[in-house]
């Protein structure tokens, strides 16, 4: 997933949770949510893979795969969408491949594509150069954390990159298995893995590793609830986790009962509203979180 969206006016949640994970959850420690619906997008977008929040101009980034993950076919863009879910310009970036994870900074939208970082100018609406990554195999997600730094995933090479004062460097090389979300928070990098089916926390000095929970099937987006140690996990075939403090995941929600994938997912917290791409149902659907009365 990608750089937090919270303000300091965060709202605590409130209503019902479900189903409980591997191992059964701390019922003193671990707090209950649950998903309802709030809307759905039109299924115009073509292979929705990944949502970004964009809280200066409270308007939301979808990339489109169109079909194709690891081809280059030139038929990839980007979306505009409202918070309310409308479509405000369908192909809004255009010139691209199969672009999936994005990141925010400043006025700069990133987006990693196949074997290229493609840097977008928001103001003007255009691309505004294209970096190259020498033997990648599919990059995937991106994240940036308060520096403005961006690590990238790349699954299929089974390594993490860093991006930063434009020079991108191989951050970590070994003992990943096919890596997808990632989130930087503070002096930590959240990893969620579709190999490993898990979700990680790396040091950012020292890059030792912690897991924060497994069994979470193809592990694709990761994002904070602004509720501390509770993040939500997408899993791409169809299931949305939340992972809890003690390490242990609660299953929020099931969509893949409905054949719907859920992919690259974003949370913004002043509106407590999950987005969820669909993939092959081309679209999003906002959820509300919210916690369960006692």
């Amino acid at each position: 997933m990608k750089k937090i969206s919270i303000t300091l006016g965060f709202v605590l949640l409130t209503i019902v949770s479900c189903n409980t994970g591997s191992r059964k959850p701390d019922a003193d420690t671990n707090r209950n949510f649950q998903l309802t619906e709030v809307w759905r997008s039109d299924t115009l977008l073509l292979t929705s893979e990944s949502v970004i929040y964009d809280w200066k101009r409270d308007i939301l980034y979808v990339t489109n795969l169109n079909m194709e993950p690891r081809l280059k076919d030139g038929n990839g863009f980007i979306s505009r969408l409202s918070t309310d879910g409308k479509i405000i310009d369908l192909k809004w970036i255009t010139g691209m491949h199969a672009p999936k994870g994005t990141a925010v900074v400043g006025d700069t939208l990133y987006a990693a594509d196949i074997d290229e970082l493609i840097v977008v100018d928001i103001n003007k609406g255009e691309i505004a150069r294209k970096v190259p990554v020498q033997g990648a195999g599919m990059l995937n997600d991106i994240t940036s954390d308060s520096n403005g730094n961006l690590y990238i995933t790349d699954s299929d090479a089974n390594k993490i990159l860093k991006y930063s004062n434009g020079i991108m460097t191989e951050w970590l090389t070994t003992g990943l298995n096919l890596p997808n979300g990632l989130l930087a928070e503070n002096d930590r990098l959240l990893l969620a893995s579709m190999g490993s089916m898990d979700m990680v926390a790396f040091d950012l000095n020292s890059k030792s590793v912690t897991k924060l929970a497994d069994s979470l099937g193809a592990a694709d987006g990761i994002s904070y609830t602004g509720v501390k140690n509770y993040y939500i996990v997408t899993d791409w075939n169809g299931e949305i986790f939340m992972v809890n403090p003690d390490k242990t995941r609660t299953s929020l929600l099931k969509p893949k009962d409905q054949q719907v994938n859920t992919a690259d997912c974003e949370y913004i917290a002043e509106k407590s509203l999950l987005l969820v791409p669909t993939f092959f149902k081309n679209g999003v659907i906002a959820y509300r979180l919210s916690e369960k009365k006692e």
